[in-house]
């Protein structure tokens, strides 16, 4: 089966590796010089890394991330109201890791034998013809395949030409992310919570944070680190001064949060597989995990079933309940990120650590 991926993202990647362990060739187009490594840092649950350890990288992804054994949720000036051992939850499923993403990417690239990667190459549009998927690339070669997957992100090229183009919905937020020193030995994934904003750190490695920090869109000016400074400055620690005493010549990556609306991600040979199928809020820091998730069931479907269009309509139907849940959930969370101090707080403080079980405990069940 002749099978081509469009990105070469995680997504993208991860779907190249699954295909590849299933005995499929596959070319990958990506349309920039390199593999997109925007939003600096990752945060990989226990259901991204059991995925990791199915295509068979877990080991190498174990020597280069931290572990995080601890999530802790505190006020905007440092109280405490909430704290989850990761394992209670995820022990049996896998542990749960941050590292940078490029090193991520990198590692998944690495792991690939006979995948071609085609750089700086995107698709223009696409056809069924005479039962293939007809690829019309943007220099205007012209290629044919039996199934096209769409790992082309939030922004999908193929989700707009080839499968009724459901649009990228705002949800009234924008972020910074970007890396840091840890000067405070910050140890564990710790978000401090404000008034409808959030300061997250996860430590990559002993020295290093990865920062992930929202506001309001209404509130976001021109995104600046100037701006970040002014609105987390003031909490405390152990996050707060790390804020201020940030240069504000350092480089972040900024986003308006959006999420792409539920829609059917296949057609007629053409699938879409991460945030291409489901973007939603990074709340439940599902991204990685679900595009993970994504490859390996796709890759399990096209291996049992062959060519026809059973193995897509498959896919679709085991993934659409964890898709729906995941974006459920974040949905919750954001709903309660947004509610004033007192009850937010209240809430977090005496069923916080349920809350997390109810969110994530069925994200272990297997794929």
């Amino acid at each position: 089966m002749k099978t081509l991926i469009v990105g070469a993202g995680i997504a993208g990647l991860a779907t190249a590796r699954a295909l590849e362990l299933k005995g499929f060739e596959v070319d990958i187009v990506e349309r920039h010089t390199a593999s997109p490594t925007a939003g600096q840092g990752l945060f990989l649950p226990g259901n991204a890394t059991r995925a990791l350890a199915i295509l068979g990288i877990l080991e190498e992804v174990l020597k280069i991330a931290f572990p995080i054994d601890a999530q802790r949720i505190l006020t905007s000036r440092g109280v405490v109201v909430n704290e989850v051992a990761t394992q209670t939850v995820w022990g049996d499923c896998g542990p749960c890791l941050a590292l940078p993403r490029a090193k991520l990417i990198d590692a998944l690239r690495k792991s690939l034998r006979t995948t071609r990667i085609s750089y700086g190459m995107s698709v223009k549009a696409t056809r069924l013809r005479n039962g293939v998927r007809e690829v019309q690339f943007n220099d205007d070669s012209i290629g044919d395949y039996d199934l096209v997957i769409g790992a082309d992100g939030i922004r999908s090229v193929l989700r707009e030409e080839s499968l009724g183009g459901a649009v990228p919905r705002p949800l009234g937020m924008c972020c910074w992310r970007l890396a840091v020193e840890n000067p405070n030995q910050v140890d564990a994934w710790t978000a401090m919570l404000g008034k409808k904003r959030t300061l997250l750190a996860i430590p990559m490695s002993s020295s290093e944070l990865y920062i992930y920090a929202d506001c309001p869109t209404a509130e976001f000016g021109d995104g600046s680190i100037r701006v970040l400074k002014e609105h987390f400055s003031s909490f405390g620690n152990p996050l707060g001064t790390i804020i201020a005493n940030l240069d504000e010549k350092t480089v972040a990556h900024t986003a308006t949060l959006e999420e792409i609306p539920p829609c059917r991600f296949i057609g007629d040979r053409i699938v879409l597989v991460g945030d291409a199928a489901h973007a939603c809020s990074p709340s439940m820091a599902q991204g990685a995990g679900m595009a993970l998730e994504d490859a390996i069931v796709l890759a399990n479907c096209l291996a049992r079933n062959g060519q026809t269009d059973r193995p897509l309509e498959e896919f679709y139907m085991r993934r659409i309940e964890r898709v729906d849940w995941v974006r459920q959930q974040c949905h919750a969370r954001d709903k309660l990120r947004s509610a004033s101090d007192l009850v937010r707080n209240l809430v977090l403080r005496h069923f916080g650590t349920s809350l997390y079980s109810r969110s994530y405990r069925p994200l272990t069940k297997n794929l």
